[in-house]
């Protein structure tokens, strides 16, 4: 058998050795960086490269976050001494300004450093990047660093540190330390050598990671075994009820609020590896988890052979990452960063076929190759009237088989009052608490005991729940119908409300 090198071989020409060198052997003051929200790629590239420089350099050196270690990774080595950009942000301004290197690792541009990124932009010193996401041609024009050690090949930063470390100080530089980080960094951006490694210096890095002084089945227990109850029950809540499966494209969704988190009590960082158990299905190539964080919203995509979700982060939402694995963040809300979604993936169109075609026999077939805009949107109202009319005449005979005397207003809701309130009518731009179950006309409970506070006149939740909503009293519980145009209509929620479902709301006007 013949083994091919070549790869490995050229992997230090990518860099100047001997400038590199200096630059370190000069420093007085390194400060250490990578991205908010880190992983065991980010904390072990982190506390790694660490463990090198303290044993070949002099300066005083310091690790930073922006938002601290998580708890998943804080048996690594000098986790310690990582100072929270959150908790600490007196120290980190200090350590920056005092810095005459910083070394920015596993991001793609300062602005992934959140609340330290203005600090380190400002800062009077030399930055150098160590990263192996691929950059997009804007971001390598108008590059925030003064040198750059990037190579999109390499499976994660810790294999890249690695090389680095090798190619400066030698086979001798890795200790116990730096071997432990690096090794849970290559083990947890390659899905423990499942994707990311296109080439074999992965697995040579690995063997030689793995005869200094560490032990990789421990590592491996300590990489996996990590999960609270809290973590181990959202898992299983979030792969019943937040999972939307779309076989025919080989496609997997998955759409998590805020208030979906704290109903377990998990935070962010207990949701690391949620986006690769998804991965674990049979027929799905590509799986896309959407995280609502306050006025962001998360991307992680993965894919297996299809699919390329670097493209897809990049040209989506400005994102990266790699061809298998990648990342972005979306200013949009949550439901429009998932149509938006949808949308690129024709995963919207498919949906209206699939519904027409099962519950809509005397509409239409919409004729979907090349036409006229005007004969293609004719034949979507078309079709949108005739669903309209079906889902009228369902809930016609639903409220007429339970005898109830419910008001219709005039975009569609029927509403009726079970147990008057004692309070003011609810107006235009009130703020009101409400409390409300739901269910599909079908019978199935989709949510229970939901708690909100919305402002009237914003369609909160719903525009057919707002506009319900001025029909009523503070204290008023009412019995609430919606077609689906005045729900979800053809998206869904995202979660447990698909699409085109008419929805029932029991629901209480809070005093």
């Amino acid at each position: 058998m013949v083994i091919d090198y070549k790869y490995t071989a050229e992997i230090g020409a990518r860099w100047d050795t001997d400038a590199l060198r200096a630059l370190f052997a000069g420093a007085r003051s390194v400060v250490m960086v990578a991205h908010m929200n880190a992983d065991g790629d980010a904390v072990g590239s982190l506390t790694g490269f660490h463990s090198l420089l303290a044993s070949h350099t002099t300066a005083r050196l310091a690790m930073l976050l922006p938002d601290g270690c998580p708890d998943d990774y804080r048996w690594l080595p000098h986790t310690d001494l990582i100072l929270s950009g959150q908790d600490h942000p007196d120290e980190c301004r200090q350590a920056i300004a005092a810095a005459d290197l910083t070394v920015c690792l596993d991001l793609a541009d300062l602005g992934r450093t959140g609340r330290l990124a203005d600090l380190l932009r400002n800062a009077a010193c030399t930055r150098l990047l160590i990263d192996h996401h691929e950059h997009s041609p804007l971001k390598i024009q108008n590059s925030e660093f003064n040198l750059e050690v990037v190579d999109p090949d390499i499976s994660s930063a810790c294999e890249l540190v690695y090389w680095l470390g090798r190619d400066l100080w030698g086979l001798d530089a890795f200790g116990p330390d730096a071997a432990t980080s690096l090794y849970t960094g290559l083990c947890t951006d390659t899905g423990t050598f499942a994707y990311s490694n296109r080439h074999a210096s992965l697995y040579l890095a690995a063997a030689h990671l793995s005869q200094c002084g560490i032990d990789p089945m421990d590592l491996n227990r300590r990489i996996r075994n990590t999960f609270t109850p809290e973590r181990l029950r959202f898992f299983g809540h979030a792969m019943s009820h937040l999972l939307e499966i779309h076989p025919e494209q080989s496609i997997a969704l998955m759409t998590i609020r805020e208030r979906d988190m704290q109903a377990y009590g998990v935070a962010s960082p207990d949701l690391t590896g949620l986006v690769n158990e998804v991965m674990r299905l049979r027929d799905t190539d590509c799986a896309i988890l959407l995280r609502e964080e306050g006025d962001k919203v998360r991307l992680s995509l993965r894919s297996k052979t299809r699919y390329d979700v670097n493209r897809m982060a990049r040209d989506l939402f400005d994102g990266g990452g790699h061809e298998r694995a990648a990342g972005a963040t979306s200013r949009l809300s949550l439901a429009d960063t998932l149509a938006k979604v949808k949308r690129h993936l024709g995963l919207l169109s498919a949906i209206l076929c699939l519904f027409l075609a099962a519950s809509c026999r005397d509409v239409p077939m919409l004729d979907l190759q090349p036409a006229a805009d005007n004969s293609l949107k004719e034949n979507l109202i078309d079709a949108n009237r005739t669903i309209a009319r079906s889902e009228e005449t369902q809930i016609d005979a639903y409220v007429s088989r339970r005898g109830w005397q419910m008001q219709r207003l005039a975009t569609g809701p029927r509403v009726m009052v079970v147990q008057p309130g004692s309070g003011p009518k609810v107006e235009y731009e009130d703020t009101v608490g409400i409390t409300y179950s739901v269910e599909a006309l079908g019978g199935q409970r989709v949510y229970s005991n939901v708690t909100d506070t919305v402002v009237v006149g914003r369609l909160q939740p719903t525009r057919g729940i707002d506009a319900a909503l001025r029909t009523l009293r503070r204290g008023d519980r009412a019995r609430i119908i919606l077609p689906s145009e005045q729900a979800y209509g053809v998206l869904g929620d995202g979660h447990r409300i698909t699409t085109r479902m008419v929805l029932i709301y029991d629901l209480t006007v809070n005093q």
